[in-house]
């Protein structure tokens, strides 16, 4: 059955931003530059706080900050969700839960980085300001959607339709411009360019791997237009790939797959898309299906019938 992660993050979410209401008045002394102050417990504990990652070695903190947001307000909470729920469900649906989930981590967990080795090496109060809030891995998304959908519109403001590709580079800019600027604001643009960044990085890193993905799915539009030969069969690796995604499915359920075996199918569908098969299914495992014509069109309709895609 297909699961829907960013809906499960915008709920984790949620119920964190209940968590920081609810203690919002209970404090901790934080101490720093010969100062000491009063900061709420989630955000000492939770919150993106340089000072305390070296000190008193909260590494988590590089995680966990992206699961906080300002409770003095809920726009901060509302825009993050928001643009998790627009870019991150077609995104999803494209990749499948568990590439999004690290696709999605790993733009955080590099803005992360990000925040805590420029205020590392600017030596300003950024070094003990705590950052919080899912801005880094959200606009990781953006770019992501931006890449694989390029041409789908946006309502910008809810009002201009502007091409995700187009918005990519205005918040880009937009950001760029905000940084060296020094900015208007208490956000944290480094952020949102270390989501960017580390975003514009992971694609770079598995190229190779969507590039031989996006040659096969063009390879196969190709091949829908031609006849099938009539000796056909099927590579004997094949069938037991088949199978094998096939049994994990039944057994274990779609997260027990791999990003190869997700995008495995993802080629099957565009390759087979159009084709239709008129055939018992359930006897698809049976070595008589293992040169049937038609195996690779079972395959498809059972695994969409086990997904509910």
């Amino acid at each position: 059955m297909y699961k829907n992660r960013a809906v499960t993050l915008i709920i984790i979410n949620g119920i964190i931003f209940l968590i920081q209401l609810l203690l919002s008045n209970t404090v901790v002394p934080y101490t720093f530059a010969n100062n000491v102050v009063s900061i709420d417990i989630v955000t000492y504990y939770f919150g993106l706080i340089p000072n305390l990652v070296i000190d008193k070695v909260y590494v988590w903190q590089i995680f966990s900050y992206m699961f906080l947001h300002s409770t003095s307000g809920f726009a901060h909470i509302i825009f993050n969700m928001y643009a998790l729920f627009i870019f991150g469900m077609p995104v999803e649906r494209l990749w499948g839960s568990k590439k999004f989930l690290l696709y999605y981590f790993t733009c955080g967990i590099g803005a992360g980085v990000a925040i805590f080795v420029i205020s590392l090496l600017s030596g300003g109060m950024g070094y003990y300001i705590p950052t919080i809030g899912a801005s880094g891995a959200v606009f990781g998304l953006l770019l992501a959607f931006g890449i694989l959908f390029p041409d789908v519109e946006i309502l910008l403001f809810f009002v201009i339709p502007i091409k995700a590709r187009t918005l990519v580079i205005l918040y880009g800019a937009l950001e760029l411009f905000l940084e060296f600027s020094g900015g208007f604001d208490n956000i944290s643009h480094i952020g949102h360019l270390g989501g960017l960044a580390t975003g514009i990085l992971y694609f770079i890193i598995t190229r190779k791997h969507a590039i031989r993905y996006k040659t096969r799915g063009f390879v196969a539009l190709k091949k829908k237009k031609e006849a099938i030969p009539a000796n056909h069969q099927v590579d004997t690796k094949e069938i037991e790939l088949q199978k094998t995604i096939v049994q994990k499915l039944r057994t274990q359920g779609e997260d027990a797959l791999t990003d190869d075996e997700i995008q495995y199918i993802r080629y099957k569908e565009i390759m087979l898309e159009t084709k239709a098969i008129n055939c018992d299914i359930t006897i698809f495992e049976s070595d008589s299906c293992e040169n049937c014509i038609d195996r690779d069109a079972c395959f498809v309709k059972i695994v969409k019938n086990l997904l509910e895609w």
